[in-house]
C-alpha cells in the first residue's frame, strides 16, 4: 500500500482517532443534538397548532363581524322603514289639518258672504222703502203721515219675502 502512498500506521491511528471522536461525539453532543431538534420540532408543531388555531379564531370572529354588519343592516332597514311609515303617517296628519283648515276657510267664507248678503238685502229694502215713500208722495201729492207709510212699506216687503232675490 506504499506504492499508493499510504502508510498503514498512520491509517490505523487516524482510524482509531475517528473512531474515538466518533464515540466521544456520539456520547457528549448527539443526545443533545437530539434533544435539541425535538424541542425544535416540537415548538414548531406548537407554532403550527397556534397558527391553526389564530386561523379558526380569525374565522369565527369574520362570521361573528358578518353576522352583525347583516344584523345592523337588517335594524337599519327597520329603522328605516318606521321613519318612512313615520313620515307617512306625518304627511296624512298634514293634509288631514289642511284640508280641515281649508274647509273651516270656505266654511267662514260662506258665513261672511251670507252675513253680507244679508247686510245688502236689508240696506236694499231700506232704500226701497225710502224710495217707495218718496214715490207715495208724488203719486198721491201729498205726504201721508210717516207711521202710515211705514205700515205699508212692511206690508209691500212682507209680501216680497225675507229674499226677494229668490224668487226670480
Amino acid at each position: 500500500m506504499e506504492s499508493l502512498g499510504i502508510n498503514l500506521g498512520s491509517l490505523i491511528s487516524n482510524l482509531v482517532n475517528f473512531v474515538l471522536l466518533a464515540v466521544l461525539l456520539y456520547m457528549l453532543l448527539y443526545k443533545r443534538v437530539l434533544a435539541m431538534m425535538s424541542q425544535r420540532k416540537a415548538r414548531i408543531e406548537r407554532s403550527m397548532a397556534d397558527v391553526d388555531a389564530a386561523r379558526e379564531a380569525a374565522a369565527k370572529a369574520q362570521q361573528e363581524y358578518d353576522r352583525k354588519v347583516a344584523e345592523a343592516q337588517r335594524k337599519a332597514q327597520e329603522i328605516i322603514g318606521q321613519a318612512a311609515q313615520q313620515g307617512e303617517q306625518t304627511r296624512s296628519g298634514i293634509v288631514a289639518d289642511a284640508q280641515r283648515e281649508a274647509e273651516a276657510i270656505r266654511q267662514k267664507a260662506r258665513d261672511e258672504a251670507a252675513q253680507e248678503k244679508t247686510h245688502i238685502l236689508a240696506e236694499v229694502q231700506s232704500q226701497i222703502a225710502s224710495l217707495s215713500m218718496l214715490a207715495t208722495e208724488r203719486v198721491l201729492g201729498q205726504a201721508m203721515d210717516e207711521g202710515t207709510q211705514r205700515k205699508l212699506i212692511g206690508q209691500f216687503l212682507a209680501e216680497l219675502g225675507p229674499d226677494p232675490a229668490r224668487r226670480n
